[in-house]
């Protein structure tokens, strides 16, 4: 203990219980992150925090080392963001990385086109689990993307990873009702980005996969099933629960390995459960907005990935001793909800159902939140309290 750990993007939610998880077992935590209104900063667990330049800023790097070496930071605890940010000098910043891995082994982890690649080359066709899908990288290959009955009948997906992006542009992940709206984006994509993944929509419920590799071994795991989503049509995770499914968990694992992946990732799944049917999508190879519930369950991934990277390495395998519902409140339970109400898809009972559902779940005790952390339940207040100013200055 009393070891100084920084921790990036302390506006992040599942870097908010990284703090929370490494604040109570007794670290000194530097919180960072890019923007002054960071709910991390708030934190009791926080020690001290800054805000930094933009990631893209050329001054980022100069000030994390003037940062580290000012504060005596012992040890880094990245986001995806900042694993990009430094990867051009992340020989120099690795040893204070847990679980560090080769430069290679991350740019895979964090390129969807590249991990999507890998898995194909290295798995017989029967193992894959992963939609229909493939990579772009010219107008020649887009041509070639024909209306077929290889292809399914959609919606679909495109995919442009950060990573493989030739300026400064993001991520993005857009939606494509039909295969006319599929070449279209790829099209309007392809001059920022030097290849872009597609994917055709899979059914289902989204199912988490948390491990924690070290060493060559895994250390700990845990699953979360989505129940709602926020838009609900699918996107982040507002309400979910621990759950539990051995082939899924299995396919994770060896996705994992193939990938060369150590420290800690969400591999995320969509599952059919008429069918057991499941498909991988992507690993989150960094901490997860899900991670509350896992601290909820017991499942203390920051804490012993820290404490094995000091030198005191522990399991914690199998299903949680305890199942537990969390929910994210604001803004995401009531995104869900008001997704759910402007759609056109839900019947009215339907709808009226879920507004029941939603002041409902105030009542039941039995639901953890995100935010409600004990210890630390100012950050739920000034969420409510930041939602509200956004709504009021967007009414201005």
């Amino acid at each position: 203990m009393n070891k100084n750990v920084l921790v990036a993007e302390a506006n992040a939610l599942g870097m908010i219980a990284v703090i929370r998880s490494l604040g109570e077992a007794g670290y000194r935590i530097f919180a960072i992150a890019p923007t002054p209104d960071a709910l991390g900063f708030y934190s009791t667990f926080t020690s001290s925090y800054e805000c930094h330049p933009s990631y893209t800023d050329s001054e980022f790097v100069p000030w994390l080392r003037s940062y580290i070496e000012c504060n005596d930071i012992q040890m880094i605890v990245p986001s995806e963001g900042f694993l990009q940010a430094i990867n051009a000098a992340y020989g120099e910043f690795s040893p204070l990385l847990p679980d560090a891995v080769d430069v290679e082994v991350v740019s895979t982890c964090l390129s969807k086109v590249a991990t999507q690649a890998r898995l194909k080359a290295r798995l017989p066709e029967l193992d894959w689990h992963i939609p229909v899908g493939g990579a772009v990288s010219s107008e020649a290959e887009l041509g070639q993307l024909a209306i077929d009955d290889s292809m399914g009948t959609g919606p679909f997906f495109v995919k442009a990873d950060a990573e493989k992006a030739k300026s400064n542009t993001g991520s993005k992940v857009i939606f494509c009702k039909d295969i006319h709206a599929l070449h279209h984006h790829i099209r309007q994509l392809l001059p920022d980005y030097h290849s872009l993944l597609w994917q055709e929509y899979v059914p289902g419920k989204k199912v988490g996969v948390s491990l924690w590799r070290h060493q060559g071994e895994f250390m700990a795991e845990s699953m979360v099933l989505g129940v709602h989503m926020q838009p609900w049509t699918g996107g982040m995770m507002s309400l979910r629960e621990s759950f539990w499914h051995e082939a899924i968990l299995a396919d994770a694992r060896k996705k994992m390995e193939i990938l060369g992946w150590q420290g800690v990732a969400m591999m995320e799944y969509k599952w059919e459960p008429e069918t057991d049917r499941f498909w991988f999508i992507e690993i989150n190879a960094r901490f997860w907005g899900y991670l509350h519930l896992d601290l909820y369950s017991g499942k203390n991934y920051p804490r012993l990935q820290t404490d094995a990277f000091f030198g005191h390495a522990v399991k914690n395998l199998g299903p949680p001793n305890r199942k537990v519902v969390c929910r994210h409140t604001v803004p995401g339970e009531i995104g869900y909800l008001l997704s759910r109400l402007r759609s056109r898809q839900p019947a009215i009972w339907q709808k009226w159902r879920s507004v029941a559902g939603f002041f409902c779940r105030f009542l039941d005790f039995r639901i953890k939140s995100d935010l409600w952390y004990p210890g630390d339940r100012m950050l739920y207040v000034r969420s409510w309290v930041a939602y509200f100013k956004s709504m009021f200055s967007k009414k201005n």
